[in-house]
């Protein structure tokens, strides 16, 4: 399982530098046109809706690497009461919660996607158009290694219970 982790692992760091890539590109083209709107008068047309798509986007994109290692919000009342089995198990129930919300997204996105590319769906204001499409493709994509990550980290908190609530205590998987 360990070429499975380093795998499952590699990937979701690079999803993770795609979407920081992603978010400095927005941040770069907002500067832009606020700069070109306030001193020439010339904004940047399409903005807004790049940006719109894009925060489904760059959050789609961090959500494997923020499940790998652990980092979601979560509340500790029970948890901290828990032996080791106990907190494994908490995590497990946590994660197969996670993987069949991903199943779902997936799988009830996944005709919206082929929709969109069938009719090559565009969002715009006339000026310009941005493809959807991409961005629906990205959140069943997405959602399906949101589905692989969930069951990695089940399967680690149940096979290995102590080695998994002792990195958790260390901050990552």
């Amino acid at each position: 399982m360990d070429w499975t982790e380093r795998i499952v692992g590699a990937f979701a760091r690079a999803l993770n530098i795609l979407s920081a890539v992603w978010l400095a590109s927005i941040a770069l083209l907002i500067l832009y046109d606020v700069v070109g709107r306030e001193a020439f008068d010339s904004p940047f047309f399409g903005t807004n809706e790049i940006v719109s798509n894009s925060v489904l986007s760059i959050l789609f994109l961090q959500l494997p690497l923020s499940i790998l290692t652990r980092s979601s919000l979560r509340t500790t009342i029970l948890y901290d009461h828990a032996g080791d089995w106990g907190k494994a198990l908490i995590e497990a129930m946590s994660y197969i919660l996670a993987g069949v919300l991903f199943l779902v997204l997936a799988v009830g996105s996944w005709a919206n996607m082929i929709e969109g590319w069938a009719i090559g769906e565009q969002e715009g204001s006339g000026i310009i158009n941005i493809p959807v499409y991409p961005i629906r493709t990205l959140v069943v994509f997405v959602s399906f290694f949101g589905v692989v990550v969930c069951a990695l980290l089940t399967l680690k908190a149940l096979t290995r219970p102590h080695e998994f609530v002792r990195q958790g205590r260390s901050g990552g998987a």
